[in-house]
């Protein structure tokens, strides 16, 4: 227990200086304006907040310090550096997020791999903790980073009170827009576990770690039943990823202006896939002109149907994203 309490008052002692240092790193920048709920738009007055990702190629690998500034008062609202431009990001280090009045909400580190390693610290908007959360790594006899599951050293309530220390007691989970909440033994769940999803409601019970059953409520009183064989999975096409970009590779036709342009690239072409599989409001998120966007979303179509994407037992449409690779030379 003094380690992490020893870890948590160094860095609230180096933390602007860390962050502001940080800062110096800074080149070429682009600056994109989003809504409350992550998505994009283009009415810089409207937006909640702005990202900007900065490109630093003064290391040996690229790397792209990504940060985010409330647009009311323009105070920061997260900062860390990703391996990657494009939204997930995948995190590396020290990531911090701030809420609107300026004080810390959290510090997570990451992995080279985007995993989240050693103490991580949660703070509710009064500057108090809530909870600390260590995840345990080690290398395997290949080198390789293995990460354990994660220990709740600490969880205190929104009144102050610590309901959890070291894996036992009541503890809150929140996830911004959902929150699930119940007993842990060991750092594992055992029993009733109660949670909210936006406006849907759900009870689970666990053993050891494992759901047993669950049952989701909407708002509208509809009722979904699950279990561990139907709790949670993403969409997914017949055969897999790797049999969508082969399909893909097959049927993509590298429009005539791009090949005598010698265009290459990425284009991507974000779309979604509804409650029966079928692919949705195909649109380019990112294009290289000449034809390129246009031919992507025309081979997207043809794809074909996929297995639908379910949460707690209920079939949902899911956004997805899909990266597709040019390349004249081949």
């Amino acid at each position: 227990m003094k380690y992490y309490l020893h870890f948590w008052g160094s860095t609230v002692c180096f933390l602007l200086f860390n962050f502001f240092l940080s800062n110096l790193y800074a080149q070429v920048s682009f600056t994109s304006y989003h809504k409350k709920d992550g998505d994009e738009t283009k009415q810089a007055d409207s937006a909640y907040y702005m990202r900007t990702i900065h490109v630093d190629a003064s290391g040996k690998d690229k790397v792209y310090r990504v940060e985010e500034f409330y647009t009311r008062n323009d105070s920061i609202k997260l900062s860390g550096i990703s391996t990657n431009a494009l939204y997930p990001f995948k995190f590396r280090g020290r990531k911090y997020e701030f809420y609107e009045q300026g004080t810390l909400k959290s510090l997570e580190n990451y992995s080279d791999e985007s995993a989240l390693i050693d103490s991580a610290f949660y703070l509710y908007p009064g500057n108090k903790l809530e909870k600390i959360v260590f995840y345990p790594s080690s290398l395997d006899k290949k080198g390789k980073l293995k990460i354990e599951d994660p220990i709740y050293v600490l969880y205190y309530d929104s009144f102050n009170n610590k309901t959890l220390e070291n894996g036992n007691g009541f503890i809150r989970l929140n996830y911004g827009w959902s929150y699930e909440e119940g007993q842990m033994k060991n750092n594992l769940r055992e029993g009733e576990w109660k949670g909210k999803m936006g406006k849907d409601s759900f009870v689970e019970t666990y053993s050891n770690n494992q759901l047993v059953s669950g049952t989701k409520t909407k708002v509208d009183g509809e009722v979904f039943k699950y279990d561990s064989s139907n709790f949670m999975s993403p969409p997914d096409y017949p055969g897999g990823i790797s049999r969508l970009m082969g399909f893909i590779a097959s049927n993509y036709v590298y429009p005539k202006d791009a090949i005598s342009n010698q265009v290459s690239g990425v284009v991507m072409i974000a779309f979604v896939i509804d409650k029966d599989g079928n692919i949705k409001d195909p649109v380019v998120r990112k294009d290289l002109g000449f034809g390129t966007g246009e031919e992507g979303i025309r081979v997207i179509k043809k794809a074909g149907k996929w297995k639908p994407g379910i949460q707690r037992g209920e079939k949902l449409n899911v956004k997805y994203s899909l990266p597709i690779r040019l390349n004249t030379s081949r």
